[in-house]
């Protein structure tokens, strides 16, 4: 009798924490519309994305962001500056294709520090990819709080995207 309840009880241990673990780091995509038209050095690209911590809502307004990664389907390196902010951004302008302008009452509200990704060419493929590997915790802090981080996409350089669609973003983020 007691090593079928220390069988359930490791059964019941295991399962809770294969759960958790297949449930909270999840690599969420974004894919923006963008424009099949040149981009200037300082644009934002896709505008002002709205990305959820985890696919399920329910799980948690906080985690730890642990990887970053964008993807040309066109193969453009051209280098792409992310803003990440743990509240909506009111003072910012990010609005596809037009320059961006970080607001000063919104850099308290950047989740982690601007970082810039420069994708490359992958063998055997068109497209071109770049990721970063990070821990850095963060937390939806709007009134009322909600599941969100925002993303602010801006690219380096001159660019044209090869479609609308051409640019894919992967957000992972673990339970805390």
């Amino acid at each position: 009798m007691k090593n079928s309840r220390t069988l359930l009880a490791a059964l019941g241990a295991a399962w809770m924490l294969s759960t958790a673990a297949l449930a909270g780091n999840d690599g969420v995509p974004v894919t923006p519309t963008v424009q099949n038209a040149a981009y200037s050095s300082g644009n934002a690209i896709g505008g002002m994305q709205q990305v959820p911590l985890f696919r399920n809502s329910y799980l948690t307004h906080s985690g730890l962001l642990d990887l970053v990664q964008v993807t040309s389907k066109g193969g453009s390196t051209t280098p792409i500056t992310f803003y990440v902010f743990d509240t909506l951004p009111v003072a910012t302008t990010c609005t596809d294709k037009s320059a961006f302008t970080l607001g000063a009452a919104d850099i308290a509200k950047l989740a982690v520090q601007p970082f810039t990704l420069t994708p490359a060419a992958t063998t055997g493929t068109s497209a071109s990819s770049a990721q970063l590997v990070q821990v850095g915790s963060v937390s939806n802090q709007d009134n009322p709080t909600t599941s969100f981080i925002y993303v602010c996409p801006v690219v380096g350089g001159t660019v044209t995207p090869a479609s609308t669609s051409d640019l894919v973003f992967k957000y992972s983020v673990s339970t805390d």
